[in-house]
């Protein structure tokens, strides 16, 4: 069985349109030989502080800075049914396809759920790159499927963004707060790698 990841419900329809059809089911489109789930954007949040570890629920400036040794994601609450059928279908696939939006994030929200599930290196992936949902752009796209090893570098590219804005607001936040604090200002000071400048400028 192939089964395609897209990232969102409507690249899902145009790709099962493209593949002539299907029935849609509880979040999956089947096609014969051929499946059709997707996500809704990224299905994976990062952990916070405190899911790595309890002391980290209070803000102190001798536990600063944070640095994860092992990165960890969770499911987003409102996402847990999807993940869940797609976690069954991953497993039952023979050969996966990423259907990721043709750019950086596009290719880590769906690799990033291949790795959770621990498939990521253990099972063949494909890549789909769609830039449109034309039916002639999707039945080009469904002829031209590449490595999805080839895209290792945009991933990463992905990834290294998502880490260093964590770094960022998560250690950052927490010390202009405390420093606020000690001068008597009661609120939350957030910092963000792309938020702070933006609103400075």
């Amino acid at each position: 069985m192939r089964l395609f990841i897209a990232e969102k419900p409507s690249l899902g329809r145009a790709i099962a349109a493209g593949l002539g059809g299907g029935k849609e089911k509880d979040g999956a489109i089947y096609l014969g030989s051929d499946i059709v789930t997707w996500c809704f954007g990224h299905i994976l949040e990062q952990c916070s502080p405190e899911d790595y570890d309890e002391k980290y629920k209070r803000w102190c400036i001798e536990d600063l800075p944070i640095l994860p040794e092992t990165w960890k994601n969770k499911v987003k609450p409102d996402a847990k049914k999807q993940y869940l059928l797609i976690k069954k279908l991953v497993h039952e696939a023979d050969e996966i396809v990423n259907a990721g939006d043709p750019d950086r994030e596009g290719q880590l929200l769906v690799d990033e759920v291949l790795s959770e599930l621990g498939v990521l290196r253990a099972k063949p992936i494909r890549r789909i790159l769609l830039n449109a949902l034309d039916e002639k752009s999707v039945a080009d796209a469904l002829r031209s499927l590449r490595s999805n090893d080839e895209f290792v570098g945009l991933r990463n590219s992905a990834l290294a963004r998502s880490r260093a804005d964590w770094l960022i607001g998560m250690n950052l936040s927490r010390i202009y707060t405390i420093r606020a604090r000690e001068a008597g200002y009661t609120n939350t000071v957030s910092v963000g790698r792309v938020q702070t400048p933006t609103m400075g400028l």
